[in-house]
C-alpha cells in the first residue's frame, strides 16, 4: 500500500489511478492523517493485452467460416 499526501494525489491522479487499476491500494493523507483509501473495483479486472485478445478469440471459436462471394450473391437475389 502506498501512502500519498493530498497534494500529490491532485497532481498525479492519472498515474495513481493506473496503479489502482493494476491492483494496488493507495492511502490518502491530509496533514499526516489517513483520510481515505483508493481501492480497485471488484467488478473490473485489468487483463494484459495478450490475455484480453485470447479471451476475445474464444468467443469466435464456434462461428462457422463463410464465403464472402456467396453472401454477396445471396444479397443480389433480392
Amino acid at each position: 500500500m502506498q501512502i500519498v499526501p493530498m497534494r500529490q494525489l491532485k497532481s498525479d491522479l492519472s498515474r495513481l489511478i493506473h496503479r489502482v487499476e493494476l491492483g494496488e491500494v493507495i492511502a490518502v493523507t491530509k496533514r499526516g492523517l489517513v483520510v481515505a483509501h483508493i481501492i480497485p473495483s471488484l467488478k473490473t479486472s485489468k487483463l494484459g493485452r495478450a490475455d484480453s485478445i485470447r479471451s476475445k478469440r474464444t468467443i469466435f471459436d464456434n462461428v462457422p467460416p463463410f464465403d464472402e462471394r456467396s453472401v454477396t450473391a445471396e444479397g443480389r437475389k433480392w
